[in-house]
């Protein structure tokens, strides 16, 4: 196993990559990635292709999971579920989603992303949001 720590980078947005990388690793999710609002990529656990899908597919689940079409989330998922999470990213709303085994994230992930971009501020983690 790949001790986080030694994987450092002081670019934050590269930290945060890392950081996320090691999460996946650590919670046994096939994917994750870090979306805007909007469904923009931001940054991913991985330099996949499909990381931009599953950033469109972030917002729409944890806000409009009725309003998604089943086969298109299976097709970006490919059949594994998927979750997210309301995260603050220097005062923004982003979406934390992940592809892959079902897993509990707690507000140690809100202060990791906190400290990596030092705004300073504490926010709550939500629960999962799962499509229906």
């Amino acid at each position: 196993m790949i001790e986080r720590r030694t994987e450092r980078s002081s670019i934050p947005w590269e930290a945060a990559s890392l950081y996320l990388k090691h999460m996946a690793r650590q919670k046994q999710l096939d994917q994750m990635v870090l979306a805007s609002r909007e469904g923009l990529f931001v940054l991913g656990a991985d330099d996949g292709r499909s990381d931009s899908k599953l950033a469109a597919l972030a917002p729409l689940v944890a806000e409009h999971p009725s309003a998604l079409n089943p086969r298109l989330v299976a097709q970006v998922t490919r059949g594994r579920p998927i979750q997210t999470w309301r995260i603050s990213l220097r005062g923004q709303t982003c979406f934390l989603a992940a592809v892959g085994r079902s897993t509990q994230l707690t507000t140690d992930v809100q202060d990791t992303f906190d400290r990596i971009f030092s705004t300073g501020r504490r926010a709550a983690i939500r629960q999962p949001i799962l499509p229906n």
